[in-house]
């Protein structure tokens, strides 16, 4: 029988599949949006970020929004002043970013910035930080695509 699809073709393709580990499509849909979300995020943080004491501990304060981009794996991104929570380091405060799979109760974080509350706030308002924390959130999506 003679394959009329394959007749021209000397060689048959068989598809399967694209990993899409070794994809890397720009995010275009959702993007306007994104940056929206990120800076208001960031603004919030900014507000809260005045309760946090110079001195001492503290429960973390944070600003998240909810993910709507389905290009992006993760539902929520997290931004967040936390304390360093080691003997010596009372005046120190992480900067944190967390991407957080909601369905399956897994995030990844990584750490923007650390210091005193008035450099954790000083970063907060550095010029471009947004661009900062949208790559961090999606490299951090990025890892949790298997989980």
């Amino acid at each position: 029988m003679i394959n009329s699809i394959n007749m021209y073709t000397p060689y048959s393709t068989n598809f399967r599949g694209i990993n899409s580990k070794n994809v890397t499509t720009p995010i275009k849909q959702g993007t306007n949006m994104l940056d929206e979300l990120i800076k208001n995020m960031v603004e919030e943080l900014r507000v809260k970020a005045k309760a946090v004491p110079e001195f001492g501990k503290f429960d973390e304060i944070w600003s998240e929004f909810e993910n709507k981009d389905t290009a992006i794996d993760a539902t929520h991104c997290i931004l967040k002043i936390s304390p360093v929570k080691y003997v010596g380091a009372e005046t120190e405060r992480f900067l944190k970013v967390a991407a957080i799979k909601r369905d399956s109760q897994y995030g990844a974080e990584s750490v923007l910035g650390f210091g005193t509350t008035k450099e954790v706030v000083d970063k907060l308002n550095e010029r471009g930080i947004e661009q900062v924390i949208k790559e961090k959130f999606i490299k951090l999506a990025k890892d949790l695509e298997d989980v």
